[in-house]
């Protein structure tokens, strides 16, 4: 069987022609979008060698930057538009639960393959002597067509516990079904989710929040009882409407009326300092000491339709402060931010 890629082709031809004695394939998520008729740009591409001459060679053609990642064996190639990891064949052992895996070289695609998270993202296409060659050996394309997600061993949720959340995020992306296997060994092994760094989980909670809907995919998860204790927080179906990863990260600080989430996962100073300002109408129940922006203005509303306009307005500091004794001033400005919250139920 064999499929050509539905995007980069050029590119993929260039890498095919710089190879030479290095054997290469295309690998994950970009074969398993173009199975479903879908482009993809964020392609993955495997060399039985390490591949740095082939990646500079590539960088300069098309203006990419590089970062070389040599632990892992990974040259990561990033444009305005797409990203392109280079990686050497490799197998990958686990000396403790949830750690991030020691990498030795492999010796063959299937070695490879075999340490991916799903069967759908365990399918290479051979760049070799078959061009286009699809290499399917766990079955992946019959997942695939069967909407099923599958993992290849019984210890992949305790390898690496992050594979609990690509499975709700996928599942929710392509509405297909978590295998009732795969199923039962998350239930058993969700446990190791709390030997995970906070930033390992919080970059999987970017990528679900990122997604166009993500209502199904935090509601999979919310099945599960160490992750639901370990997220903590409510939501509803509103949240599918917001569009941008800051919008739910309001959502989430002003449903819950609580920053905690966002505190707990260290998500970046310039999101925590937008969420934070954004909410406290909500969590001191005073008004803003800041103007806040409309879109935040939104999705506050969206939870609390009744909120007042003058709730989400910074009083006038300057007025206050020319009617109010210096020494009276703090008490005074409090007082001021309190009075739309006074008979407002919120």
């Amino acid at each position: 069987m064999k499929i050509k890629p539905l995007n980069d082709e050029y590119l993929i031809e260039d890498v095919v022609r710089l190879k030479k004695d290095k054997k290469a394939y295309l690998v994950g998520g970009c074969v398993r979008d173009w199975f479903l008729g879908k482009k993809c740009y964020d392609i993955d591409i495997t060399f039985s060698k390490y591949p740095l001459d082939i990646a500079k060679k590539i960088s300069v053609k098309y203006g990419f930057d590089i970062t070389e990642f040599k632990k892992f064996l990974t040259i990561k190639l990033k444009g305005t538009d797409k990203i392109i990891d280079f990686a050497t064949l490799r197998k990958e052992t686990y000396s403790e639960p949830a750690k991030l895996p020691d990498v030795t070289p492999a010796s063959s695609i299937d070695d490879d393959l075999i340490r991916r998270d799903f069967t759908t993202n365990a399918i290479a296409i051979d760049l070799n002597k078959n061009l286009y060659n699809v290499i399917d050996p766990f079955n992946g394309i019959d997942d695939i067509k069967n909407g099923v997600i599958r993992v290849l061993h019984d210890r992949s949720f305790i390898d690496d516990p992050t594979r609990i959340f690509r499975a709700a995020r996928f599942a929710s992306r392509f509405g297909w079904k978590i295998e009732k296997h795969t199923l039962a060994l998350i239930k058993k092994h969700q446990r190791y989710v709390k030997f995970l760094s906070t930033d390992r989980i919080r970059n999987e909670m970017i990528k679900i929040l990122s997604e166009e809907k993500c209502f199904n995919a935090l509601s999979m998860l919310n099945d599960f009882d160490e992750i639901k204790k370990l997220l903590n927080f409510k939501f509803d179906k509103k949240i599918d409407e917001l569009k941008t990863l800051k919008e739910r990260l309001i959502f989430i600080s002003a449903f819950n009326r609580t920053t905690e989430f966002i505190d707990n996962f260290n998500f970046p100073r310039d999101i925590k300092t937008e969420v934070k300002r954004s909410v406290i109408p909500i969590i001191e129940r005073m008004s803003p000491q800041k103007p806040i922006d409309e879109n935040a203005k939104r999705v506050i509303r969206m939870i609390y339709p009744k909120i007042g306009d003058k709730a989400l307005k910074p009083i006038d500091f300057l007025k206050i402060s020319k009617r109010v004794k210096k020494e009276n001033l703090s008490a005074a400005i409090i007082r001021e931010r309190k009075k739309p919250f006074l008979r407002e139920k919120i």
